[in-house]
């Protein structure tokens, strides 16, 4: 009974410690994170990388407004982004990670173009079509 009492007592003291070191961390330092277990990153890309990141969710947090203004204009500000985000990235990599880089974006490709013919033959309008592909690539920034 003790031992039980002393093992739940150690899983929430670990789940509070860990809930507490990811709640100091910003979106960009978790994406960095991220990032550097995903490419292996060295202390130099490391700190690239986190430039990087900051950039784009200040970028992000810039064009917000615009996602209930008007939203065809948020979501070419969105593709605009990531565009800038992922040639920005692919040029601080080395050759071995950026076939790592590559393989993720083509891995999206097929994802959004999966779902992009799902939802024609539904019979989503353009607008919806449009919205779910921003999604995804906001999900995999």
């Amino acid at each position: 009974m003790k031992n039980l009492i002393l093992s739940l007592t150690l899983l929430i003291c670990a789940i509070g410690a860990n809930a507490q070191s990811n709640e100091g961390k910003n979106p960009a330092q978790l994406a960095t994170e991220k990032m550097t277990q995903l490419y292996s990153l060295n202390d130099q890309q490391q700190a690239e990388m986190l430039k990087i990141q900051e950039r784009k969710y200040r970028n992000l947090a810039d064009i917000e407004p615009l996602k209930a203004s008007d939203p065809s204009a948020y979501i070419l500000k969105v593709r605009s982004v990531q565009s800038g985000n992922n040639t920005s990235i692919e040029r601080m990599l080395n050759a071995e990670q950026v076939k790592v880089f590559r393989e993720q974006q083509h891995q999206l490709r097929e994802k959004k173009s999966s779902a992009y013919k799902q939802l024609q033959s539904s019979g989503a309008n353009q607008q919806e079509i449009e919205k779910k592909m921003v999604e995804y690539d906001l999900q995999a920034m």
